[in-house]
């Protein structure tokens, strides 16, 4: 392993702790040679609600800055590795032909399908439309272009072998993991204010259809006579749906903070009795550990979240501190919530050694075990 020699390539979007924690990961092992990046993503976080000129401004940042990252990485040893971190799909394109002419191998790191996220998860492109047809197709080549894929779930590698007929051998399953930072005393961060009299059941997310929010909400509606309180920070696609139900009959036993720092989530953690994953009935849903998830448990907190063939496993290994419900059934969340709080299921905080385990690191080394060997999938 030390002989390899990978270089970070292309306009990856380092606000997504999947980006920042597979860097590190690569970091710790010494194998992390060179960082080209493209700061196109720069102030666009979340990408569904950007708005077109945000993202033709940072489509024209990528094509006009190109052409000198390309040159730079014709200045690099030969017979590396380039790794594309998310959204890698896009520079593919430019990066296979100088990578397949210097003899570098290809890391795409795929997280999450383009199309299945924009078509079907959050429905905003028609799956019939030319430009639905379009992003398919783009996906799909983009990906064959690469020696190893990179996935968060075994369920997201099976969903793209299945669905662009490629090879399952050529996926490694890399789990997303939690940042340091939730490992760790919470700061005294300043939060907006909200009930402290009551134990918190607490969500956080971009709003976008996978999250499930509109189950949150019944579900808080069932248990307005409970002793515990809802707490619903962030803002997204699904924003107006939300102020909307709220406006209309929002429970007084939940508050919505459309804004948090992101260095003030542990503190906002620390303050919660229970996390929430999502509760989205998508099949994309079905496929995801979210990043939330990794970031509660890392924090000593349990959560409850959506059953699913990704969430199921984890919620056998560790029954005290991760509770699943059936998607989108917001019955069986209030259920969930009473149990944990104040019935028989009443969960725990999750093991240090358990939190080691669910890291990045061990796909990590699975993955360059494989470019060790030398043996193309």
């Amino acid at each position: 392993m030390s002989e390899i020699r990978v270089i970070a390539w292309g306009g990856y979007d380092d606000s997504k702790p999947r980006v920042r924690l597979l860097l590190d990961a690569l970091r710790r092992r010494g194998v992390l040679g060179a960082e080209i990046r493209i700061a196109a993503w720069l102030g666009v976080e979340d990408k569904s609600v950007a708005g077109p000129w945000r993202l033709l401004k940072a489509a024209f940042k990528l094509l006009f800055s190109y052409p000198m990252a390309l040159v730079r990485l014709l200045d690099q040893p030969r017979r590396g590795i380039v790794l594309l971190p998310y959204p890698g799909t896009p520079d593919i394109f430019l990066a296979a032909p100088v990578a397949k002419l210097r003899g570098h191998r290809i890391v795409l790191d795929a997280f999450l399908p383009i199309h299945d996220t924009i078509v079907r998860d959050r429905a905003m492109v028609g799956a019939k439309s030319w430009l639905g047809r379009a992003i398919w197709m783009i996906e799909r080549f983009g990906l064959r272009l690469a020696d190893v894929i990179l996935v968060d779930t075994e369920q997201h590698g099976d969903f793209f072998a299945s669905e662009f007929g490629i090879e399952r051998d050529r996926f490694v399953t890399v789990l997303v993991g939690a940042e340091p930072l939730f490992g760790k005393a919470p700061c005294d961060a300043e939060l907006p204010p909200f009930p402290a009299d009551r134990p918190v059941v607490l969500f956080y997310g971009q709003l976008i259809p996978l999250h499930g929010v509109t189950t949150i909400l019944d579900a808080a509606r069932l248990t307005r006579e409970e002793p515990f309180h809802w707490l619903l920070v962030g803002k997204g696609q699904q924003e107006a749906l939300l102020r909307a139900a709220l406006d209309e009959d929002g429970p007084d036993n939940l508050t919505w903070i459309p804004w948090v720092e992101y260095e003030a989530l542990p503190t906002l953690i620390a303050r919660s009795a229970v996390c929430l994953g999502v509760f989205g009935e998508s099949d994309k849903a079905g496929r995801v550990i979210p990043n939330k998830v990794f970031q509660a448990l890392a924090s000593g907190k349990p959560v409850i979240t959506r059953s699913s063939a990704a969430m199921d496993p984890l919620a056998a290994r560790y029954p005290d501190s991760l509770m699943t419900v059936p998607a989108g059934d917001s019955v069986a969340l209030a259920n969930a919530a009473c149990e944990a709080l104040s019935g028989s299921k009443r969960l725990r905080p999750l093991s240090a050694k358990a939190r080691e385990e669910l890291s990045p690191d061990e796909g990590v080394d699975e993955l360059l075990r494989r470019l060790a060997s030398d043996q193309r999938p």
